[in-house]
């Protein structure tokens, strides 16, 4: 018997990259890879011409002021370098999965040897060469006095003065001698640049996103004492700190930030993080988390990632009608605000609002960057589907997903769609890729269960038993795994073995919206449908938000073309989960 499955998986989502193709600036289809590309080339002026446009276009995505930023610091204008690294921070919810700088160890040897290379190609005029080692050279230390020296003598040598004049300063800013140096003299350069806020916010945002959180954690706090009114850089030590584990230092940090600015609504929200860092699953935890992200909306009505926080908060503790609701501010902010049209999306699919559900979640494939839809709404879509019994489209929304990203989760269910179209051969390796992807193991009861129902319909019984055992050893409390067994030994003879597991059945309660869901697909199995039916309103009463269980108890009164029960159970779908504009 095939269980219903209603585990609910919570996605934060990072925005997709832009797609860019053609010269014009003037409207373009933004492909990110070329401002980078422009960037590679160390055509600076030119890359900060598209990143700003590209900005413009997109004020709200990470990526493009994470570039914008670089550009402005490799120009040498490090208050608007600041400004644009921040911003980039600030908008990226998964600043952990950011790899864009170099995080590779320093090894003094490699330095060395690349400076001889970068040399001997210097002294035989082959510049391009020359150029290309000084880079390797940053790649193994990005402070490399050396390589800044190198690039700057480069410059020189080919007239560009502006260019070597910052590749000076940077090598300054790393030794101060220098500038009692001949290229002091040359390039007239009469004092060392500034040791500002900016530049040390800058140096340590650029660590963070290269995972030396010790090192970002040093760089903010140079910063913090800088500027000990601003809020935004407590914030940056607070994140360092909660990357580290360090509570304690966290909190301190976030109540100077308050004591900076009461009214910096960033501040409510990592305090409402540490939270659920530092007691995850606790109610006083969760409570606490709950007033912060109610205060972050409070300070700045008008902040959209306030209210996405707070959906996202809601739904992760399944409070779906709370969970909408600031999905739906966020939106009404952001018409195209593509997490939190997700997040609703996904808030209807889990309450069981399918029809809701898969309108917001077309709507936030409109909203996409590129075109390519994103492979969690993707996934969601396709268990829409199936909920509807669409399993071709479903398989084609899974199939595109699985392009983007091997997601256990993907293939489990690509695994069910080809076990419903009796396709047992594509199903074993669906469900066998989900089994070792799932490094959590997650769904590994489930798959053995679905692997049972594989062999025993491939009449290989004694496999069947084999794989439903492994099931109900993982979890012995779910009766759908007993039952399945009880079936395999009883089709055997084995009816010793078979009233075994009935009777481990009948000493099982269900608990959960899953056992409602479980016993009920039971006693519908054994033709006892008004049991099953009564197993439902059973579940009802204890889950009264469950849609699941409602649509459960319609599609049994179908089955039994009770028409009295569809239009009761219809109109109670109608009038719980009315549809909300």
């Amino acid at each position: 018997m095939k269980r219903l499955n209603k585990k609910i998986v919570i996605f934060f989502i990072m925005l997709v990259m832009l797609g860019f193709q053609g010269q014009s600036f003037s409207n373009p289809n933004w492909n990110l890879n070329n401002g980078i590309e422009l960037m590679n080339q160390k055509k600076y002026e030119d890359a900060l011409k598209f990143f700003a446009g590209y900005v413009k276009s997109n004020p709200n995505d990470s990526d493009g002021h994470y570039y914008l930023g670089l550009c402005y610091k490799n120009l040498n204008q490090m208050k608007k370098s600041s400004i644009h690294l921040q911003k980039a921070y600030e908008l990226s919810p998964n600043l952990e999965k950011i790899s864009v700088s170099p995080a590779s160890s320093y090894d003094v040897s490699a330095e060395d040897d690349y400076l001889d290379m970068a040399n001997m190609y210097f002294d035989n005029g082959d510049y391009k060469k020359s150029l290309q080692y000084a880079d390797l050279m940053l790649k193994v230390n990005p402070n490399s006095a050396n390589a800044f020296i190198l690039k700057t003598k480069i410059y020189y040598k080919q007239n560009n003065i502006n260019q070597a004049k910052i590749y000076f300063k940077k090598a300054l800013m790393v030794d101060n001698s220098l500038i009692n140096s001949i290229w002091a003299k040359k390039l007239n350069v009469t004092k060392v640049p500034e040791y500002n806020y900016d530049y040390y916010n800058i140096k340590g945002l650029e660590n963070y996103y290269s995972a030396d959180i010790k090192g970002a954690l040093k760089y903010f706090i140079k910063a913090a004492e800088m500027e000990p009114k601003n809020p935004a850089v407590y914030n940056n030590m607070a994140s360092a700190y909660m990357k580290l584990n360090d509570f304690e230092n966290a909190k301190k940090a976030l109540n100077k930030a308050i004591a900076a600015d009461k009214n910096f609504n960033l501040t409510y929200i990592n305090l409402a993080k540490l939270e659920m860092l530092k007691d995850e699953g606790k109610k006083s935890s969760n409570d606490k988390a709950e007033k912060y992200l109610q205060k972050a909306v409070k300070v700045n009505p008008n902040s959209k990632y306030a209210y996405l926080e707070l959906g996202n908060f809601y739904l992760k503790n399944k409070e779906y009608a709370l969970a909408n609701e600031n999905f739906k501010n966020a939106v009404l902010i952001d018409g195209n605000f593509f997490e939190a049209l997700m997040g609703l999306g996904i808030s209807y699919v889990e309450e069981g609002n399918l029809s809701d559900g898969i309108k917001v979640l077309r709507k936030a494939s409109t909203a996409e960057k590129n075109g390519t839809k994103n492979p969690d709404m993707l996934y969601y879509l396709a268990k829409i589907c199936v909920a509807n019994a669409n399993f071709a489209e479903a398989k084609t929304y899974l199939l595109e997903a699985l392009r983007q990203n091997e997601n256990h989760n993907y293939y489990f269910e690509l695994g069910k769609i080809y076990f419903h179209n009796e396709d047992y051969s594509s199903a074993e390796n669906a469900f066998k890729k989900a089994m070792d992807l799932d490094l959590g193991f997650d769904l590994e009861a489930d798959i053995y269960n679905y692997l049972g129902l594989i062999q025993y319909k491939n009449f290989d019984t004694d496999k069947a038993i084999y794989m439903f055992k492994k099931a109900r050893d993982l979890d012995p409390k779910r009766a759908i795994y007993l039952y399945n067994l009880a079936q395999a030994y009883k089709s055997l003879g084995k009816n010793n073995s078979y009233t075994k597991e009935i009777e481990a059945i009948a000493s099982l309660k269900p608990r959960t919206v899953q056992d409602y869901l479980d016993f009920s697909t039971i006693y519908f199995d054994k033709k006892n449908t008004n049991h099953a039916i009564k197993i439902l309103d059973e579940g009802i009463s204890k889950y009264p938000d469950e849609r699941v269980l409602y649509e459960a108890k319609l599609k049994l009164f179908r089955a039994s073309k009770d028409a009295r029960g569809i239009k009761d159970t219809e109109y109670q779908i109608k009038n719980k989960f009315r549809t909300q504009s």
